[in-house]
């Protein structure tokens, strides 16, 4: 991706929810995972609405647009459900909550520049791999962002609905806790105490990685096979976001940390459908619940 044209890419898929008004960064703060009453101007970070179960509801980016004024970047089709769950959650606070999808937005990395100043740029906090997210009002076409979601799925970032699945999700499955979608120091906000709970006591028993296969075109949806050295099977994966390539695939998938410990031990190996798969993972998801304590929790 040392091409220019390769580290820029819109993002159609994206639009904005925008709450503004007096205590909005309080009233987000209360309700999201991530701490929201810091956030500095230029920095998107990543936060989840959860259900009171714990489970993921809607995922995002935040920014802070300016005093008292925030935007809320998620997939197209969940704006408008954000939108109508951010409202019953108001009551009578004096904020105004619109959708907003006039906004584009992009992503530039690898030192690319904005394609004018009318872009504002914002630093993803998620990884510096993934550059910069940018917002601005521009209707002119850009590159597809194939290449950008690659590069954030074998750094096995998840987003959007297809690996956060809505209502069935965990925050600590996909790794999120690493990313400072989650502040386990601010206070409640919704699902908290199962959240909370489920981290303190190291009940995770699977995660999101990136998985590569050099021969097959992997599909969201494939199921994944752990087999061990007596040759038996076990479902142990689901594959989330896929990208394909000319010969093979890269996916995030959902995979059983007993199979990694496995696959880490050299005593298994993954496939779907019979195919092999490579599974790799980054240095940011260390240390791994349960098996990974050599490298200290950050």
């Amino acid at each position: 991706m040392s091409d220019k044209s390769d580290s820029l890419c819109g993002h159609p898929s994206l639009h904005m929810v925008t709450i503004s008004g007096e205590g909005a960064g309080e009233f987000l703060n209360d309700i999201l995972t991530a701490q929201i009453e810091t956030l500095p101007r230029g920095l998107a970070r990543a936060a989840c609405l959860l259900s009171p179960q714990g489970r993921i509801l809607f995922d995002m980016l935040v920014l802070c647009l300016g005093p008292d004024q925030f935007g809320l970047v998620s997939e197209t089709d969940q704006i408008g459900p954000l939108a109508k769950k951010l409202m019953l959650y108001r009551l009578r606070r004096k904020l105004s909550i619109t959708q907003d999808t006039t906004s584009c937005f992009a992503h530039i990395w690898n030192g690319t520049d904005a394609p004018d100043e009318s872009w504002q740029p914002f630093d993803d906090e998620r990884h510096p791999a993934l550059g910069r997210l940018l917002m601005g009002s521009a209707s002119a076409a850009l590159p597809d962002d194939k290449d950008w979601q690659k590069q954030r799925i074998e750094l096995g970032i998840p987003q959007g609905s297809t690996d956060l699945t809505p209502n069935r999700a965990l925050m600590l499955e996909a790794g999120l806790q690493h990313l400072s979608a989650v502040d386990f120091k601010k206070g409640c906000y919704v699902g908290q105490e199962v959240t909370a709970r489920t981290h303190y006591r190291g009940l995770v028993k699977r995660r999101l990685f990136p998985v590569a296969s050099e021969s097959h075109h992997l599909t969201s949806g494939d199921e994944i096979y752990y087999k061990n050295q007596q040759g038996d099977d076990k479902l142990v994966g689901v594959c989330h976001s896929v990208i394909s390539e000319e010969t093979g695939s890269v996916a995030l998938a959902s995979v059983r940390l007993d199979a990694v410990a496995g696959l880490l031990d050299g005593t298994g190996a993954l496939h779907s459908a019979g195919t092999p798969l490579r599974l790799s993972v980054p240095d940011w998801m260390h240390p791994l619940p349960g098996f990974d304590k050599e490298t200290p929790d950050s």
